[in-house]
């Protein structure tokens, strides 16, 4: 089998695990200390994303494939107005590019992103983390760059979601 995770294979470091769980405390608490007009879901089938049928997405079973986030999709009275996503990488390739499937159903206001790792340290000599931050930044997400202070972090995701809230 070539490319790609191998069948018995753990993609998540323990560093990538520690960062996603962080992340998830830190958002729930967010939200509850926002009230109770927000809420987070882990996922969302594709026809909820794109508000309509999807047959291209339909598992065996006649369902609707998923997207999952780590950080989840937010809901500000029900309606989803966001989605957060964490990523961790030791090396500067691309595997956070996969944050950019969010456009397809995001406008770029409405993701808030945490990358947290070697891989996302500002330095020259190349690497796709580096052209990723600036692009994202360029469109419109918040995107994070190893923001380490938990209250740092609250008051960016506090923001972002004033942003986000619909009028």
């Amino acid at each position: 089998m070539a490319g790609g995770i191998q069948p018995g294979t753990v993609a998540t470091s323990y560093e990538s695990d520690a960062s996603e769980k962080r992340q998830i405390r830190l958002v729930e608490q967010s939200l509850n200390e926002a009230g109770t007009d927000w809420s987070s879901r882990k996922s969302m089938s594709i026809e909820e994303l794109i508000g309509e049928g999807a047959p291209y997405s339909l598992k065996k079973d006649g369902t609707s494939q998923r997207w999952e986030s780590d950080g989840g999709f937010v809901f500000y009275r029900d309606e989803c107005v966001g989605v957060i996503e964490n990523k961790y990488q030791h090396s500067r390739q691309n595997a956070c590019e996969r944050v950019t499937k969010y456009l397809t159903c995001f406008e770029p206001h409405q993701l808030f992103l945490s990358f947290e790792g070697p891989g996302f340290t500002k330095k020259d000599g190349g690497g796709s983390t580096g052209p990723m931050i600036d692009t994202l930044r360029h469109a419109g997400a918040t995107v994070l760059e190893n923001v380490a202070d938990e209250e740092e972090y609250k008051r960016h995701l506090a923001e972002w979601m004033g942003r986000i809230k619909p009028t």
